[in-house]
């Protein structure tokens, strides 16, 4: 039977990747699929009951032989790139052949199906490149916008009811982590989507006035939505101390998916059998972090 090991992504400060790993576990458990975990902590993470948790670090190809004995499929969750590119996927895809892993399913990003050329797209089409090559079995997720983005509004809204958004962002079929994972749940237990890459995607392409709308309906509250210009934006970013390589290819990717972001796929409804969740669904979810 299929194990879905899971790298737990403590440094790379990634809420998106880190929720969908967490997310896939639970219909994994679900349909009765053992399910192993493979963290750089064990002390600190917390896995629901039945899910065998073990000590693995890509960064430290001498740990993935143990981790992944015995594994059928694994959940390839990046953190992100840097200058080194895709590493972790060759190591991984080293150690996966040597353990006898037979399919990887790597979570991507839509922007490598609609030629984004920014520094995180990128990263990702080389690390599917190196699973595409690898010689096993593969599954390709490629998600929209994650509604967790909205999580970088929570502060603005809990203390001023307002949404800071800069000119021209996109407008976006974000999807729920949920959805993506029910989606790689499903291609980690069962059969017949093997070589076959997906766009993900949410039901309905909302702009962010639509965005601070649905928020305002489910806090009961008026929120404000404000749009600054690029550099009022970025002389906020320089305030707040953020800025270097990582927030530059953010911003990048966030220009050049104005292009495709809108597009509505009907691959989670197609995989699942179920319509996607709704933002109001996440908002409602998660109504706490506005205050």
């Amino acid at each position: 039977m299929p194990h879905i090991p899971r790298r737990y992504t403590h440094d790379s400060g990634n809420r998106r990747h880190r929720q969908c790993g967490q997310r896939t576990r639970r219909p994994a458990r679900r349909r009765r699929v053992p399910v192993r975990a493979m963290t750089r902590s064990p002390e600190k993470a917390n896995f629901p009951a039945g899910v065998e948790v073990v000590v693995g670090d890509f960064d430290e190809p001498e740990t993935l032989l143990a981790a992944l004995a015995g594994v059928d499929r694994v959940f390839v969750v990046p953190p992100g790139y840097g200058p080194e590119g895709s590493v972790q996927e060759r190591t991984l895809v080293a150690a996966a052949r040597e353990a006898g892993v037979n399919h990887l399913v790597k979570l991507s990003t839509s922007g490598v199906g609609f030629g984004a050329t920014d520094p995180l797209t990128s990263g990702h089409r080389q690390g599917g490149q190196v699973i595409q090559e690898s010689g096993l079995q593969r599954t390709t997720l490629r998600p929209g916008t994650f509604m967790v983005h909205l999580y970088g509004y929570a502060d603005a809204i809990g203390k001023e009811r307002t949404v800071y958004v800069t000119k021209g962002d996109p407008v976006s079929a974000m999807i729920h982590p949920w959805d993506i994972a029910s989606v790689a749940a499903k291609a980690l237990t069962t059969s017949g989507r093997e070589g076959q890459s997906y766009t993900l995607t949410g039901s309905e392409a909302l702009g962010p006035q639509r965005q601070g709308e649905i928020i305002s309906e489910a806090l009961g509250q008026q929120v404000k939505v404000v749009e600054r210009t690029e550099a009022e934006a970025q002389a906020e970013f320089d305030r707040l101390g953020w800025g270097g390589p990582r927030l530059g290819a953010l911003l990048e990717l966030k220009r050049q998916s104005a292009a495709w972001d809108w597009k509505v796929s009907d691959s989670v409804e197609k995989i699942t059998g179920k319509a996607p969740l709704t933002l109001r669904n996440w908002v409602d979810e998660n109504i706490h972090v506005f205050g």
